[in-house]
């Protein structure tokens, strides 16, 4: 995940240097995104017929490859987003699969009940990318952050190979999925509940990635407006702060969910970010210290049904499928995920730009948008 925050934590420096607008600079955060939803049907999709620990080093072949590119070749706009979108594949290769990696060696209760550790997981990884990426970019140039990235690639690989060496799969690789095309996701595709959870990931990744994209900018337009002096490496150090915190509210919405209803539990989660996001939109016309308040209490509720939402699908996906429904969650996931960035930066350029209050309220607009519609698609599911 070291390569996960690099572009968010410098978009600033970046865009001053390349001279990208708002919408390219979305794009390029969106590239990330987009590179993902390419490559996962095919790398998730094959860990029912292969290996996973294969699949999670062509993905860590392709984070040294995205990261060491941009430092030493990204110069534009099309550059970056090439080496963003190969960051995305990467991320394709080792989240869903790592996954696999953990649930293939458990049984019983402690293969769902792992799951909300895993991903939150995945949140320290994002939130120890914003401060790593801001403390080698201070030190060692925008370019070093990225170098970083690739070495957490080899790091990733390395430490995944150790700590799956010679722990059992758990039960015998199914028929089912022998006998149908690892591309084939029609059977997904007619599992409703599985379906349900499906598609209120999508809303949910619009907004996670939406916020997390441009959370470094709209702490520095808080920070230009009310704060005193150059704000050094307080934006990336608050980012990285906000991010970490937010990690428990996952795991504690994944327990609860194990007790009651997880889709109304989800759906309260959802209409709650909601609100708490467009009320952290008006926060920033008060002060620094009231906007950094309100961005914690967002980035929990947002967090919230992160865990439940993946235990959800991981419970729901029939024998023979589970790769096959991690890869349609993850393409739809991140799919809405690669639109929430680029939605915030179109509302931005319509209202004016970073530097302009109305802007920040239509980018928080758009940012939310994806909660409420995942609100609506749980709703489908019947699921207790």
């Amino acid at each position: 995940m070291a390569g996960y925050a690099t572009f968010a934590s410098l978009l600033v420096e970046l865009s001053h240097r390349w001279q990208l607008d708002p919408v390219q600079a979305g794009w390029i955060g969106s590239a990330y995104l987009i590179g993902y939803a390419l490559a996962v049907p095919a790398l998730v999709g094959m860990t029912d017929r292969i290996d996973s620990r294969a699949i999670y080093l062509i993905g860590a072949a392709l984070g040294v490859t995205s990261g060491c590119g941009f430092a030493w070749l990204a110069d534009g706009f099309w550059s970056a987003m090439l080496f963003r979108a190969l960051g995305g594949m990467a991320l394709a290769g080792t989240y869903m699969p790592g996954l696999r990696i953990l649930t293939e060696r458990l049984q019983g209760a402690a293969r769902i009940r792992s799951v909300p550790y895993y991903t939150a997981a995945f949140g320290v990884g994002a939130s120890l990318s914003f401060f790593l990426s801001g403390w080698m970019a201070q030190h060692y140039g925008w370019q070093g952050a990225f170098w970083a990235s690739g070495l957490g690639s080899v790091a990733a690989a390395s430490l995944m190979l150790a700590g799956a060496w010679g722990i059992p799969l758990e039960g015998d690789p199914n028929a089912a999925a022998n006998g149908r095309h690892p591309l084939d996701f029609r059977p997904v595709l007619a599992n409703r509940e599985a379906l349900a959870y499906v598609m209120a990931y999508g809303g949910h990744s619009w907004e996670l990635f939406g916020f997390r994209a441009w959370l470094p900018a709209y702490l520095l337009f808080a920070w230009t407006r009310f704060g005193a002096g150059a704000p050094g490496s307080a934006i990336t150090n608050w980012a990285t702060v906000i991010t970490v915190t937010s990690l428990p509210a996952s795991i504690i919405g994944a327990e609860l969910a194990l007790r009651g209803s997880r889709s109304r539990l989800i759906r309260c989660f959802a209409i709650s970010s909601v609100i708490v996001g467009l009320a952290t939109a008006l926060c920033g016309n008060f002060s620094f210290a009231l906007t950094v308040t309100m961005l914690f209490g967002y980035a929990g509720a947002i967090s919230a049904d992160s865990g439940a939402l993946t235990a959800g699908v991981v419970a729901a996906a029939r024998p023979g499928e589970q790769g096959a429904t991690l890869a349609v969650y993850s393409l739809v996931g991140f799919a809405g995920g690669a639109v929430g960035p680029l939605a915030a930066g179109f509302a931005l350029d319509v209202g004016g730009g970073l530097r302009m209050p109305g802007a920040w309220h239509l980018a928080f607009g758009a940012i939310v948008t994806g909660s409420a519609l995942a609100a609506v698609a749980i709703s489908r599911s019947r699921s207790r």
